[in-house]
């Protein structure tokens, strides 16, 4: 463990002297504070905040992931070109050791500069409530939708009825012989699918929709609130870009059991709200029953109204932690994505120049910002396509961590969405647990193997 603390000490000061470091460095100081002025959002403090932490945290994971790269492609690889290793060899050290000390060194480094700058974005980010000129309102609105952790229950839309629905229409189409020529069978179902899945999102004039939700359980207080979260589209545009929507929140089973006197208030919200724009409603948690059960249900009135109503999302949130434990829990994210890229780095420079190494690092660093759009376009191909990526680019995907989607740190800061403690520890065992340790074992077994300096006599 000495040796490698050796070449870990060795390995920080190299990279400490690197012109990347200092630029990543200097960047990240000036921009950061900079940025907590100047971003506004859209004007209330709750877009100010929800601006500043999502660039802040972006630009903190982007700029010291392509350092980390940097450092890791590089300072083996340059030992190695630069001929510095023909006589560290030549001590009692096991060439496993100048490999895992380079990582140590790399990640000791990353995890230090992670921590600094994570601390400028967390105290910017309590400052600005403070050094903003907002009223109360403003100020209660952000802490119960951005200083806070909460839960997300969504309802999932119901792919065994989609599909049913879908064979029912092909049959019909077969039989009424109006199957279209010019179209596959494949993309037919592909079609129709489609419009179900859009049917099944959409509210037509004068017609009413309700979504149940289970398993909510918010904490049983008096100053408890449920937030009701979804984004609308209509078709079409309405004329001021606005829909107005009559809501009821509550346990609707009392409405079907034809009881009297409800045990569980449903609350009626009357509101606007502006087309393709998130947009929560907040009401006292009251409105869940004790099992969890909670429906949430939308009018589209005619009398206000005259476009069909297409809800991209829908989802109930309730409080379950802090902001600052969140806050902890994101960071801890961003430093397995920058550990799994340290093991990756140091592993191809064992057996690649540095820019071959980095440009290779680079390529999956990217890859994996886009992961799951990939994946999810690759499902939505033909059948001749699709088997093609299957066997090709498909399982690269798989092997390849994924840092979109829910494994973004961003989403959940913005969101005021907690990041389960469950969801984080299975993501860091896969990537570090599985992928890291794999490339590392792959670096070390290539440079166990490989000739660093050639005798001559």
């Amino acid at each position: 463990m000495h040796s490698i603390w050796a070449v870990a000490r060795n390995t920080m000061a190299q990279a400490v002297r690197m012109k990347i470091a200092a630029a990543v460095i200097f960047l990240l100081l000036a921009l950061l504070p900079m940025m907590s002025v100047i971003t506004t959002g859209d004007g209330t403090l709750l877009g100010k905040l929800q601006s500043f932490s999502s660039y802040g945290i972006s630009l903190v994971s982007f700029l010291l992931s392509i350092l980390t790269i940097s450092m890791a492609c590089f300072t083996l690889s340059s030992d190695l070109h630069r001929r510095t290793l023909d006589l560290v060899v030549t001590k009692p050290i096991a060439r496993c050791q100048i490999v895992l000390g380079k990582f140590l060194g790399v990640m000791v480094l990353n995890l230090i500069l992670l921590a600094g700058f994570a601390c400028i974005v967390y105290g910017l980010t309590m400052a600005m409530p403070s050094l903003t000129d907002s009223d109360p309102a403003q100020q209660a609105q952000a802490e119960t939708e951005f200083f806070t952790a909460r839960k997300s229950v969504s309802v999932q839309i119901e792919a065994d009825a989609v599909a049913k629905r879908v064979e029912e229409r092909i049959e019909k189409l077969k039989k009424e012989g109006q199957m279209p020529d010019q179209m596959s069978l494949s993309q037919i179902r592909q079609t129709l699918t489609q419009q179900e899945q859009v049917s099944e999102k959409s509210v037509e004039l004068a017609a009413a929709k309700e979504w149940d939700f289970q398993n909510v359980f918010p904490p049983r207080d008096p100053n408890a609130v449920l937030f009701v979260r979804y984004k609308l589209l209509a078709s079409p545009d309405p004329p001021n870009e606005e829909i107005f929507g009559q809501w009821r929140i509550g346990d609707f089973r009392q409405f079907k059991m034809g009881i009297q006197k409800f045990k569980t208030p449903v609350y009626a919200v009357e509101q606007s709200d502006s087309v393709r724009t998130i947009h929560e409603i907040k009401i006292p948690a009251a409105a869940v029953a004790e099992d969890g059960h909670v429906t949430v249900a939308f009018f589209n009135s005619p009398d206000y109204n005259v476009s069909t109503v297409i809800f991209e999302q829908m989802e109930v949130l309730y409080k379950v932690g802090s902001f600052g434990t969140n806050f902890f829990r994101v960071v801890l994210l961003i430093a397995v994505r920058l550990i799994f890229l340290a093991a990756l780095g140091v592993s191809l420079s064992t057996w690649l120049s540095f820019p071959v190494a980095a440009l290779c690092s680079l390529n999956v660093f990217f890859a994996g910002l886009v992961n799951g759009f990939f994946m999810e376009a690759i499902g939505s191909l033909g059948a001749f396509l699709g088997l093609v990526y299957q066997f090709t680019i498909r399982w690269m995907l798989h092997i390849i961590p994924r840092f979109d989607g829910p494994y973004s740190p961003t989403d959940y800061i913005v969101s005021g969405e907690v990041l389960p403690w469950l969801f984080l520890i299975r993501a860091a065992l896969l990537t570090l647990g599985v992928q890291m340790l794999l490339l590392l074992a792959v670096g070390i077994w290539i440079f166990h193997r490989r000739e660093i300096a050639k005798i001559t006599v």
